[in-house]
């Protein structure tokens, strides 16, 4: 295919990053930015001293830093004279900007060995290609098993993407484009005209997921089902170490108030007994899927300060009350997957104590990045810590005995039961390529069907290529674009143009196996962020109506749709108010007119196996709609207004019979009211 100058694919340039020390002795240099998530890409000490790193990005805007010696340059300004411009990093400081150029000329993109352009999906082979918008007129992919009609897929200003589907088999190919009238042929290249596909899926669909309801849980809020195990949070709490603070952690009541404690050290008691008792109401809303933020022995009500990866923390029951709740999850067919945490751990870490006490004559001394011994425990200026914090200090994941141990902990609890694992802060970590690429090996080896997600926040399609993640937390779609258009921001045609970089981005199988929600324990309630209130307050109507809206469209899209705990509900929280979205579930105010729509869109999609299909296509955006296909035949049609006004809209051809929320049957044009959404199927 064709590329562009050096050795980066098409589409992309190289673009060298330096950084000069000048008289400084720097013994470690990484280049953090927009265009990797802000993770740690390890720059190279040249001998005349600078540090240069050479990477390959499409044309666009990007913002980054040099992260020096564990330190952030504050003001890229005062270092870096290459950039483009600077902008201020929200944090007193200025990040730099790099602008890369691009071309108008006719480009199309095609790499087989990128999961965006070649996958298996659905047990079909699905190839792409990537054009300059509204040149192609149309396009066949021509192989050695036939001939196969391409149809463009999705679109945004800037690109389109044209897709086919055929059998999964070893085949060669090649691409035909009509562009007015005139008929260009799209090799591989001179040497080796046809582009091949062996017929090998190196990365493979999780079936399961794409069939799935999601229901994350954070545990200590969620219901209390052995009261005799609560009082155990108080032993080991991170304050309990600190010697920089004389706070003491708390033990409340489910409905006390929250106080300032309230995000990491106020425990209510919520446990995996309380989890298990609930599975029944959990199956009625369709759900297939639990994600458990941190229960292993850990310093906080959150659990991300781990200091046992090997033991279930106390407070949440015992490793018999964890057996039980698996089983009786298995039985109803929900998989269950845990968060890990390999970037830190907390300061109650065995490992960490020991080099506070003894040193450099710690066995575990080369295990941290410790900048001065002695030092107080929660002095974060004595090591590093996650983004600076003193409770959260950093694992020399580069230490193999380091890696042994977190691999060994995570292989464990795959072996105990548990269906996949949720990965913290990925990128943070130093080798974090090297070690999510042995990480997805060695989990894979022993449990093929274990489902890998990273947390990463924006649109990164680096990380899901097959070697690290099956998927990623999906902020990207649910905060990024579906939150905004719900709440009446955007326009079709913005949210559609979103859409459509966001499915170029990404591999059909990945799309299938996506991890998609709008809130988490890290973001404020959704119904918060769509103007319902904060906690206490009467949702108020119109927000609820936007959650409908929001929620529908996240169930009819690929992937599976993940609810946070309460959601369903009608629950209210601001997240700058102590994390009071995590506020413990109060059963009893639960708006059960919510929960059934829930339940409905349960029903919805099992009854409709086209939106747990790996395909979707654009149809039209219009004032306030946005309008897409589901199946591999096209086969329904889902249409949304986020408008206070009724919307008319054209349908294609034939008969298209209404199965949400009505039972309606359409030709020709459909007026669609304000603030809906409408799900069509071909009569």
């Amino acid at each position: 295919m064709t590329t562009s100058s050096g050795s980066c694919p098409a589409g992309k340039l190289p673009v060298e990053f330096v950084y000069d020390p000048g008289n400084e002795t720097v013994k470690r240099v990484s280049l953090r930015g927009t265009f990797n998530d802000w993770s740690q890409w390890l720059m190279h000490k040249k001998p005349d001293g600078k540090w240069v790193l050479t990477i390959c990005l499409a044309p666009g805007a990007y913002q980054y830093k040099f992260y020096v010696d564990g330190e952030w340059i504050k003001d890229m300004s005062q270092v870096d004279p290459t950039a483009d411009g600077y902008v201020d990093d929200g944090h007193g400081g200025k990040n730099a900007v790099k602008i890369v150029g691009g071309t108008s000329s006719l480009t199309v993109e095609h790499n087989p060995a990128d999961p965006a352009y070649l996958s298996v999906a659905d047990n079909r082979t699905v190839v792409r290609f990537k054009v300059n918008p509204g040149v192609v007129d149309s396009a066949v992919l021509v192989t050695t098993l036939g001939n196969f009609t391409m149809e463009k897929q999705v679109w945004w200003d800037s690109g389109e993407v044209w897709r086919a589907e055929l059998p999964v088999a070893s085949f060669d190919y090649h691409f035909v484009l009509n562009v007015n009238d005139t008929e260009f042929m799209v090799f591989n290249s001179s040497e080796s005209p046809e582009l091949h596909f062996d017929g090998v899926d190196r990365f493979p669909q999780i079936e399961w997921v794409s069939r799935a309801i999601g229901y994350q849980i954070f545990p200590d809020r969620f219901f209390n089902g052995n009261h005799s195990n609560d009082i155990f949070a108080l032993n080991h709490d991170e304050l309990v170490y600190n010697e920089l603070t004389n706070e003491k952690p708390i033990l409340s009541n489910w409905s006390d108030p929250i106080t300032p404690l309230h995000c990491c050290h106020q425990y209510f008691g919520g446990d995996i007994a309380g989890i298990t008792e609930k599975l029944d109401y959990l199956s009625s809303l369709g759900v297939k899927l639990i994600y458990l933020n941190p229960i292993f022995l850990s310093g906080s009500v959150h659990g991300y300060d781990t200091y046992d990866y090997y033991q279930l923390d106390p407070k949440f029951g015992t490793e018999a009350e964890l057996r039980t709740f698996l089983d009786e999850a298995h039985r109803r067919g929900i998989k269950v997957i845990f968060d890990f945490v390999p970037d830190h751990t907390g300061i109650g870490a065995e490992q960490f104590l020991d080099v506070w006490k003894n040193g450099r004559n710690s066995p575990y001394w080369d295990w941290y990045f410790v900048k001065q011994w002695p030092f107080k425990l929660g002095d974060g200026s004595a090591y590093e810590g996650w983004w600076g914090l003193g409770s959260l200090p950093k694992l020399n994941t580069t230490n193999p005995e380091v890696k042994e141990y977190l691999m060994g902990a995570a292989m464990k609890w795959l072996d105990f039961g548990f269906d996949g694992i949720r990965v913290d802060t990925p990128a943070d970590l130093p080798n974090s390529d090297e070690f999510f690429r042995e990480f997805r090996e060695r989990i894979k080896a022993e449990h093929p069907d274990a489902y890998l997600v990273g947390e990463i926040w924006d649109l990164s399609p680096e990380w899901v290529k097959g070697d690290k993640f099956d998927s990623l937390m999906n902020y990207a779609l649910g905060r990024d674009i579906l939150l905004p258009y719900a709440a009446g921001v955007f326009s079709g045609k913005t949210a559609l143009n979103l859409l459509g970089k966001y499915y170029a981005s990404y591999g059909e199988n990945v799309v299938a196996m996506g991890f998609n929600l709008v809130d988490s324990h890290d973001t404020s309630r959704v119904l918060t962020d769509l103007g319902g209130g904060k906690l206490g307050d009467e949702p108020k109507p119109e927000a609820m109506r936007r959650l409908k809206l929001l929620s529908t469209l996240l169930y009819t899209l690929p992937g599976m749709p993940v609810t946070f705990q309460g959601d369903e509900c009608g629950f209210l929280g601001d997240k700058s108010h102590y994390d009071e979205h995590r506020y413990p579930l109060q059963w009893e105010e639960c708006n059960m007119d919510l929960v059934e729509h829930y339940r409905s869109l349960g029903r919805l999609r099992e009854g409709l196996p086209a939106l747990t299909s790996s395909k979707i296509s654009f149809y039209t955006a219009k004032e306030g709609v946005i309008a897409f296909f589901r199946g591999h035949e096209n086969e329904v049609l889902v249409i949304a207004n986020n408008k206070d006004s009724a919307t008319s809209i054209d349908l294609p051809t034939g008969t298209w019979k209404e199965v949400w929320p009505g039972d309606g049957s359409y030709e020709g044009s459909i007026e669609v009211p304000p603030v809906s959404v409408i799900v069509l199927q071909r009569s």
